[in-house]
């Protein structure tokens, strides 16, 4: 048996032709989570690279002038902080336990010290203990935990929770879609974008939350290919918006149906409205031939997961934010 050759490794910015690679690469280590290169793109796109950082860079087997993995810090938009950064490093299975990992973090690490980073957070499945343990190794420790949920449409009834619906009408609460109100103008989305920011800022996560402004908001969300308007559901109260529930669709999962934020402002809550909203989700979704929704809830927000395991959903693996704190907070 012959011996792996040393690999020669060297870095440079991320190129816009390594799109295809980046996915490439992407997908071979998550293929349940599939993206297409137009989604990547977009997502990169949607970044105000005048507020956020996002650097990304290639690591290189030089001899072979072939990208085996990438690095990246971003700033997370709903958390930002000028010194605080997600960082990813993904490499190709292929190449793994050969060096590549630990030399993109060495690159990640010199980037954060660069910009005096007090805080890095990273992502990593349950079930891929190697790369918790990578992190581990390296100072990081878990700091919130994401389950993933699954519905089936084909077997799911939600017959018996449509009680939820009916109190709600009762109750002087109307639904409507973002499809619907977009005809309505820029009024109705720029309080759709405050109702969206009251949720947000409700919601559990690892830092503070920072407000979306309306350009940014509808930048990353209403301009989303992926979006789906005639699935994005929205309860009122009158003129007033209570409640939110948004969908997007994946092109490599046509029949998969992804559920984001649910979410209902404080005086509705309790009321069935976040059920009711999840509820109009799954019918649209029957409708219109997914067969599966897939939804993200942290593990904290137990009311959210209550319902969802009432309505049918089914928890899958889940994806662990690790932390490392570089620097202390500096004392107000």
């Amino acid at each position: 048996m012959s011996e792996q050759r040393t690999l020669s490794l060297g870095f440079r910015e991320f190129r816009s032709s390594s799109y295809e690679r980046l996915v490439e690469v992407y997908n071979a280590n998550y293929p349940d989570y599939r993206i297409s290169v137009a989604e990547r793109r977009s997502r990169d796109e949607s970044v105000d690279r005048t507020k956020y950082l996002l650097k990304r860079f290639e690591c290189v087997d030089l001899e072979r002038d072939r990208i085996v993995g990438f690095g990246e810090l971003i700033n997370v938009p709903d958390m930002y902080h000028p010194r605080k950064f997600m960082a990813g490093i993904l490499v190709d299975p292929e190449q793994q336990c050969r060096g590549v990992g630990r030399a993109i973090y060495t690159r990640v690490e010199e980037e954060l010290s660069s910009r005096n980073a007090m805080l890095a957070w990273t992502m990593a499945k349950e079930d891929l203990p190697r790369r918790i343990e990578f992190f581990q190794r390296r100072g990081f420790s878990e700091r919130t935990r994401n389950w993933e949920s699954r519905l089936d449409l084909s077997t799911a009834d939600t017959t018996p929770f449509h009680g939820y619906i009916e109190k709600a009408l009762k109750d002087g609460i109307t639904f409507t879609t973002l499809a619907e109100e977009q005809s309505h103008g820029e009024d109705s989305l720029r309080r759709i974008h405050e109702l969206v920011q009251l949720i947000q800022a409700d919601m559990p996560r690892e830092a503070d939350f920072t407000p979306l402004s309306y350009k940014d908001w509808d930048t990353y969300s209403l301009k989303n290919p992926q979006l789906l308007p005639d699935g994005y559901f929205l309860a009122k109260d009158g003129s007033n918006f209570v409640g939110m529930s948004d969908v997007h669709r994946i092109d490599s999962e046509p029949a998969v149906l992804n559920q984001d934020d649910t979410g209902v402002i404080r005086e509705y809550r309790g009321r069935g409205i976040a059920a009711s909203l999840k509820l109009k989700v799954i019918d649209f979704g029957k409708k219109n031939g997914y067969g599966t929704i897939k939804t993200w809830n942290d593990s904290g927000n137990a009311s959210m997961l209550a319902i969802n395991n009432k309505l049918g959903f089914k928890r899958q693996v889940g994806w662990i934010l690790m932390e490392k704190v570089l620097r202390s907070e500096p004392s107000p």
